[in-house]
């Protein structure tokens, strides 16, 4: 065998045992911010971390797309409302996605006012309208990076500033179907007090109202005619 077959078969073996993957490239800022906030919008729970880990606090949270009475703020932004319930806590806030350098932008607000908005997501979508006003000036921000099928965020070590004099440390994933996220508190002598993992997963979609009972009509009308028809039946022996 000659070195040009040999050089040859070389080659072609090393195609065969190597297969070459395809390279995943991020999509544009405009797509990505579009995206991570898809992904962030609907219902949400723990029950599955709650499966694996009983002590674990449930919580349920539920997300849905926003508009400003001011439509000049945040008009490059996709805005979020953001409601979690446990037996615990309530926490309410305004969720900001847009474009940064390279990277996704997420500015996390609280609610002057934030009773008043309770159950928000419950309304049809072109009544949930949040006053500009109500919306607190100060942020905290996260810069979240793509990664193939999922975006990662952190803030630290910095974190952001309690109104202890200690400081919050966020990290979050979010993909699909879910969001991970851990927020670290720190007192102001820098001791970690909490440090809580918690695991959200996509709820299935519940059938409205109106959807449900329509289902029944469909069923109480087809039993009604499946009755006629034996009465017809037994009628014409």
């Amino acid at each position: 065998m000659n070195k040009l077959k040999v050089y040859s078969l070389t080659f072609l073996l090393s195609v065969l045992v190597f297969p070459s993957r395809a390279v995943a490239f991020a999509p544009p800022l405009s797509t990505q911010v579009k995206e991570v906030a898809q992904w962030f919008t609907g219902f949400f729970d723990n029950a599955q971390q709650m499966a694996s880990n009983p002590t674990t606090t449930p919580i349920t949270m539920s997300n849905c797309s926003v508009q400003l009475d001011d439509g000049n703020l945040f008009s490059n932004s996709q805005n979020v409302y953001l409601e979690q319930q446990s037996t615990v806590f309530e926490r309410i806030r305004f969720y900001s996605f847009s474009e940064g350098n390279s990277v996704v932008n997420l500015s996390i607000r609280s609610f002057l006012n934030s009773g008043i908005l309770r159950g928000l997501c419950n309304q049809p979508e072109q009544q949930r309208i949040i006053n500009i006003s109500n919306i607190a000036t100060t942020s905290c921000n996260l810069s979240l990076t793509w990664q193939e099928n999922r975006y990662i965020g952190t803030n630290a070590p910095n974190g952001c500033p309690t109104s202890t004099g200690g400081k919050v440390v966020s990290n979050v994933t979010f993909f699909n179907n879910g969001v991970n996220s851990l927020d670290q508190i720190f007192t102001a002598n820098g001791n970690l007090i909490v440090n809580t993992p918690i695991e959200f997963r996509r709820i299935t979609s519940i059938p409205e109202p109106s959807f449900i009972l329509g289902i029944l009509a469909l069923g109480i009308w087809g039993n009604a005619i499946a009755f006629l028809g034996k009465v017809k039946h037994k009628s014409t022996r």
